[in-house]
């Protein structure tokens, strides 16, 4: 069971620096769960960590992909997995850090659900299914993924139909999908505000966003040539710069929407983090430095001593 620890809640909770003071102690690595932070040259609108703080502790997953990549929760599974591998061989508990809870789930639970359905790939399976009758279909998903072949009966077409097109769409077997959950001993911690405080912060976090260039990184990543209907454009932002360029809105109403647009998405992933099960929320009180919460985080790891020690045996 390799340790892993997760810090994650809602956006403007304070996870990077609580994760930098944490990451610091354990003299580990951070591995970004960001869905943004992944993109190339989106860095103020993401709230990326700057140059300063990603030199006290090596953070990973940022800056990985160019605007126009497609990158799925899948592929972060994959890369993810590398770096902690890495990083148990030297010793060190990884830190996974970040608001996408998918990115997490993925991770730690190892769910194919991650791989969405595809209408041309499923109708290209059926298509085959019709011309090469289910024992073929059944022996070419053996072929991919023994082991979830063994695992059902060769006439389970709805089965076999999933485990095909998951791997046609992933490159990975639903059977590795499944079996993450066994590898980890997650510790998974929510950091949690008084709601009031989570949109004081997520105030002052868009306010400084548009005093460091919020809207000139916008124009800047345009004039490279990237279109504005890319995926990184449609978050929040991004979005609202673009409407703004467009003439939709004025300038003051795109900062207003971004605020509101912002503490709905931090609703959304409360919400989430509620239904993950076996987390550990940790209740921030407004006047808790980082290094506070760090050691709260510290001491609710009650095995850490213990994996430790385990790397030396």
């Amino acid at each position: 069971m390799f340790p892993l620890i997760v810090i994650t809640g809602p956006t403007a909770s304070g996870k990077s620096e609580v994760a930098i003071e944490l990451g610091s102690r354990l003299k580990t690595e951070i591995i970004s769960a960001d869905s943004m932070q992944v993109y190339r040259y989106f860095n103020i609108g993401t709230a990326r960590p700057g140059p300063a703080q990603m030199e006290v502790i090596p953070h990973h997953l940022i800056d990985i992909v160019d605007p126009d990549s497609e990158f799925t929760a899948g592929e972060f599974r994959i890369l993810a997995l590398d770096i902690i591998k890495g990083l148990h061989r030297k010793g060190k508990t990884p830190l996974i850090v970040g608001g996408t809870g998918l990115y997490i789930k993925v991770l730690t639970e190892g769910l194919e659900c991650a791989v969405k359905s595809d209408h041309e790939v499923r109708k290209r399976i059926k298509d085959e299914f019709r011309e090469k009758g289910e024992l073929y279909m059944y022996n070419k998903l053996k072929e991919i993924d023994p082991v979830t072949a063994g695992r059902i009966h060769p006439n389970d077409r709805v089965r076999i139909e999933r485990g095909l097109e998951v791997f046609y769409l992933s490159g990975i077997p639903i059977s590795e999908y499944h079996s993450t959950q066994s590898k980890f001993d997650v510790n998974y911690f929510v950091l949690n505000r008084k709601r009031e405080e989570v949109y004081k912060r997520i105030e002052k976090r868009v306010d400084r966003m548009i005093s460091n260039g919020l809207l000139e990184e916008v124009k800047g990543i345009l004039n490279m040539g990237y279109s504005k209907r890319l995926k990184p454009f449609q978050s929040l932002g991004y979005l609202q710069m673009i409407r703004y360029l467009d003439g939709e809105i004025d300038f003051d109403d795109a900062v207003r929407e971004i605020k509101k647009e912002t503490k709905r998405y931090a609703k959304r992933q409360l919400t989430w983090f509620r239904g993950v099960k076996d987390a550990q929320w940790i209740d921030i009180m407004d006047e808790e430095r980082p290094d506070d919460i760090a050691e709260k985080i510290f001491r609710a790891c009650h095995h850490f001593g213990v994996l430790q020690n385990s790397y030396r045996q």
